[in-house]
């Protein structure tokens, strides 16, 4: 009786020390970033986590990315997406409900360790207890993610009922050891298939044949919720998030490596006390090492974390919902979130293409077509996290393209104007549906990248599929190639481009130039273009292209005003015309003189059109001049001897009157910018006492001088051709494109059949950046237009469109990616033929007729609904056979 007394006496102290661990788990969560939401994988699972398992019940998602497959937000549905939701309904705040998720991880695992480990009498209760706070807290030591986290601590529990010593049958082994595996859900695939190999193993070895095949046949159908869908997922084109490999070697090696040292620390310890060394040594290491896994924990602050989605982004998204006008919003961000977890409008996805372009600070036609076309009607510009690309940029390539601001949120972001948190732009009117005549197709043998170049070349109004998708489709397509590639087919035209433009060192505000060598970005190609094309068949094509302006001497020549001061400089820090040294007399504040970092001993020099009496200067600096304010300057007047001036308040620097023509300032002293920071010294305007009339202001409408020749220099096969342009001196300052086209005597490029090699080169202060050899009437705007459709959507996964009548055979286009899973018929019940558009849109061939309505559907939804539906009888079956089959009548080995 005494040692029963004992006996109980210790498990009673020993579930005391059980739940102070959890109670200490707990608290070490709730102490990591206290109040703070900790960015994890999914956002909407503690902003939203109603919508997202509502839309996980669907295979296809047309809210995220112009429409895709779901991922893994199956994975989600049980039990981590009931968990958030069941917390999210019940009002608890966010923070505490990712704290509560983060302990019920570690407490499952603690508890598992311990439980396991008592039933296979490994270890005493010390080695226990720490062995199982060590499981629990080491991957979260190394920064892994509760969810990633999530298999292995449920390892435990999947081996826990094979291995009971009591008395049970065999089925109930095999049903709750796959009910705790279907607990673990498959937001981490590789983590769940991890954690079968130990259970396996153990089953194998102890020759179990019959048990272990009602083990995995139990398993699998406690996973076909989950599986199913992951293999659905794999047949329609969506690979599975790839796995962090700590987890996953920890669901193989962490549990064994657990066993073992609850097993052997009590031999370590007894081994210790035999030579001499006090037994409480082993204990107080483990205790510290235990204490050192959980430091990183409290210590680590993580990156990103946040109280609360900040209340202008519900402010954007409330509004966005608001808005009646059709269209998907696009986010100029590499990520949608936390938008995408807000607001009901579909979202779009940011292609290579588009990021280049806003990128650049160039804006034009392209970009606002390619959104149009893409059924973009409002763009997100988020100016709360920098993400590498200039603001600047961002604001101007919308600028160019016409794209206005309507609305914004939130207070001023970490950019270098005062831009609002959230910016919303209106693209203008756009269609979630097109309807393409034949007649407006080409095909393009390039990438999805390559057509919207294409389709903008080609006049703008019509549309592109590749080649590769309109083979055996919609064959005849005039056929537009790319460069570098070898056809058998004559092509109607050749287009080519720089794809990436690179970005100037100054952008700009209107006409304000903003300038920073930090805002420069190399051109993939500098000096033009140069390809090798192949025609199969001889052929005369016009050329055209588009060109921008280069830095250089060349365009500096070009910006020279007649009867005005020069300037020259020691050194300059901004390539750009706009930091020329030329700038300090342009009376333009906008633009301004920077010294390169390294010079030791800047100076500018004046030169005036002939000697005048000067009695001063004066220095202005813009407010966004990048650079430091001159406080003292040396001058030289015609070589004569120098004065030493200090630049007072003002910015005025007062000597006597001086007869002279040019006027050399040494900058013998800066005054910093008003942050402290150290930088080169900067001029924006310097006015000239006594002759200040001659500092010229540059005519934005001046013409580029015309003439035959002024255009980028373009040879074939070594045979020099020229080109013309028309272009302002603002195009030139603002780096607008401008297009140039062939003249002289030679109106059309005669190719015989073979390879080509085509030059187009940078000439008169241009650099080409696109050039189009087209064939005589390739882009009729006589022929029928492209016509936009509306969409209707009844259910994620079905369609509707009302398409008019059509007197040639078209291409019905949706704004969604492609998949070959949707299945589209006309309104006599006849299956319509697929086609991918543009690289990547979603379209089917409509035979020509009168007005009808077509309809769609993703048929493996069907699929994916059905298993999710199985699934859940399965489980609750194998459940069932747990609860139902306890028991066997005899005694069975582990």
């Amino acid at each position: 009786m005494r040692r029963l007394t004992a006996g109980s006496s210790e498990q009673v102290v020993w579930r005391a020390r059980l739940v102070l661990g959890c109670l200490a788990l707990i608290a070490l969560c709730f102490q990591h970033a206290p109040g703070l939401v900790v960015p994890d994988r999914k956002l909407e699972l503690t902003a939203g986590p109603g919508g997202f398992l509502s839309r996980a019940l669907h295979l296809w998602d047309p809210h995220t990315a112009f429409g895709q497959l779901q991922s893994d937000a199956y994975g989600y549905l049980l039990p981590i997406g009931p968990f958030h939701w069941l917390l999210d309904t019940l009002s608890v705040p966010d923070w505490i409900i990712q704290r509560l998720w983060w302990s019920l991880v570690l407490c499952v695992a603690f508890l598992g360790i311990w439980k396991l480990c008592n039933v296979l009498q490994y270890g005493v209760p010390w080695t226990r207890f720490a062995v199982g706070v060590l499981y629990a807290l080491v991957p979260r030591a190394f920064g892994e993610l509760p969810i990633e986290v999530w298999p292995m601590a449920m390892a435990p529990w999947v081996l826990l009922p094979l291995v009971s010593p009591r008395v049970r049958s065999g089925w109930w082994r095999a049903s709750w050891s796959a009910v705790a595996f279907a607990l673990i859900g498959g937001a981490s695939p590789a983590g769940s298939a991890a954690l079968l190999v130990l259970p396996a193993v153990w089953l194998v070895l102890r020759a179990r044949v019959k048990l272990t095949l009602v083990w995995l046949g139990f398993v699998v159908a406690a996973s076909i919720w989950w599986l199913v869908p992951l293999l659905m997922l794999i047949r329609y084109g969506a690979a599975p998030p790839g796995p962090r490999w700590l987890p996953v070697a920890g669901a193989v090696v962490g549990l064994p490596l657990a066993l073992a040292a609850a097993h052997y620390l009590p031999r370590l310890t007894t081994l210790s006390v035999s030579r001499g060394i006090n037994r409480r040594v082993v204990p107080v290491l483990v205790t510290s090492l235990a204490a050192a896994a959980a430091l990183p924990v409290v210590l680590v602050q993580p990156a990103g974390a946040f109280a609360a989605i900040p209340k202008h982004w519900e402010q954007a998204a409330d509004w966005l919902d608001g808005q009646s006008a059709p269209g998907s919003v696009l986010v100029l961000s590499a990520s949608n979130e936390p938008l995408a977890a807000l607001a009901k409008r579909s979202m779009a996805a940011l292609t290579d293409d588009l990021w280049n372009r806003v990128d650049s600070g160039v804006g034009d036609q392209t970009l606002r077509q390619e959104l149009t076309r893409d059924g973009v009607r409002y763009v997100v510009v988020r100016n709360d996290l920098p993400d590498g690309t200039p603001a600047l940029a961002i604001h101007e390539s919308l600028a160019d393209a016409g794209i206005g601001r309507v609305a914004y949120f939130g207070p001023a972001g970490e950019t270098r104007l005062p831009y609002p948190s959230v910016e919303i732009y209106d693209v203008g009117a756009t269609t979630p549906g097109r309807l393409i005549p034949q007649s407006r197709l080409v095909a393009v043998d390039g990438g999805a990248d390559d057509v919207p170049t294409v389709v903008t070349a080609l006049g703008g109004e019509g549309a592109a599929v590749l080649r590769a998708d309109a083979s055996g489709k919609v064959d005849g397509l005039p056929l537009v190639e790319t460069g570098n590639r070898e056809t058998d087919q004559e092509p109607s035209a050749v287009v080519l481009r720089n794809k990436q433009i690179g970005r100037s060192a100054c952008l700009h505000l209107g006409a304000r130039a903003l300038c920073s060598p930090e805002q420069a970005k190399d051109s993939a190609e500098p000096n033009g273009l140069s390809r090798a094309i192949s025609i199969p068949q001889p052929a005369s094509y016009e050329l055209r292209g588009t060109a921008l302006a280069k830095d250089g001497d060349t365009l500096e020549q070009l910006l020279t005003v007649p009867g005005a001061i020069t300037a020259t400089a020691s050194s300059r820090g901004i390539a750009a015309p706009e930091g020329r040294p030329g700038a300090v007399v342009d009376r333009s504040v906008g633009t301004g003189w920077l010294a390169a970092a390294d010079d030791p001993r800047p100076s500018l020099t004046l030169t005036l059109p002939t000697a005048r009496d000067l009695h001063g200067l004066r220095f202005q600096a813009d407010a966004y001049l990048n650079g430091s304010r001159p406080a003292a300057v040396t001058l030289h007047f015609d070589n004569s001897t120098p004065v030493s001036a200090a630049v007072d308040a003002g910015g005025y620097v007062r000597f006597p009157t001086r007869h002279t023509r040019t006027v050399k300032i040494d900058f013998t002293a800066t005054k910093p910018l008003q942050d402290a920071r150290t930088s080169p010294v900067g001029v924006s305007e310097i006015e000239v006492l006594g002759a200040d009339e001659l500092r010229k202001a540059i005519d934005p409408k001046r013409q580029v001088p015309a003439y035959c020749g002024n255009g980028p220099a373009v040879s074939v096969d070594g045979v020099p051709m020229r080109t013309q342009v028309a272009a302002t001196m603002q195009q030139l300052l603002l780096r607008q494109p401008v297009p140039f086209s062939l003249c002289g005597t030679l109106t059309a490029v005669p190719l015989r059949s073979g390879q080509h090699q085509v030059e187009v080169q940078s000439n008169g202060g241009l650099v080409p950046i696109e050039t189009t050899l087209a064939k005589a009437g390739l882009g009729d705007v006589k022929a029928q237009p492209v016509q936009g459709v509306d969409v209707w959507r009844p259910n994620p996964t079905e369609l509707t469109v009302e398409v008019p009548g059509a007197d040639q055979q078209s291409v019905l286009v949706v704004a969604q990616n492609y998949n070959e899973g949707w299945e589209a018929y006309d309104g006599s019940g006849q299956k319509l033929t697929p086609i991918r558009v543009g690289g990547w849109q979603q379209g089917w061939l409509l035979p020509a007729g009168q007005e009808q309505v077509v309809t769609a559907r993703f048929m493996p939804d069907r699929t994916y609904r059905a298993a999710l539906l199985l699934g859940l009888v399965a489980l609750l079956s194998v459940l069932a056979v747990g609860v139902f089959f306890p028991k066997t009548g005899r005694s069975r080995r582990r």
